[in-house]
């Protein structure tokens, strides 16, 4: 196993010390996510329950990659209108 860099143990420390009791885990996160692509592709402002999803976003590169890609999925199906779940 690679021992961590100086940097990277810096940056892992910064977004310990960045966390919060109540930060949302990973599974929280992707359950939210939805909602908040929503409101960014609608131009909508979004509520602060989603303040937590940016956060999140901003400590967690894994999730930050997954909501590109669901953008760009979203972005490459066109018609937001046509989007539906496949529950529905």
């Amino acid at each position: 196993m690679k021992a961590m860099t100086y940097e990277e143990a810096r940056k892992l420390l910064g977004a310990v010390a960045q966390t919060v009791p109540d930060s949302l885990t990973c599974d929280n996160c992707f359950r939210l996510m939805s909602e908040y692509a929503d409101a960014e592709l609608l131009g909508r402002e979004r509520p602060e329950t989603l303040t937590a999803v940016r956060i999140h976003f901003s400590q967690c590169p894994c999730c930050a990659y997954e909501y590109v890609a669901l953008l760009e999925a979203i972005r490459a199906a066109g018609d937001f209108d046509v989007i539906t779940s496949p529950l529905a």
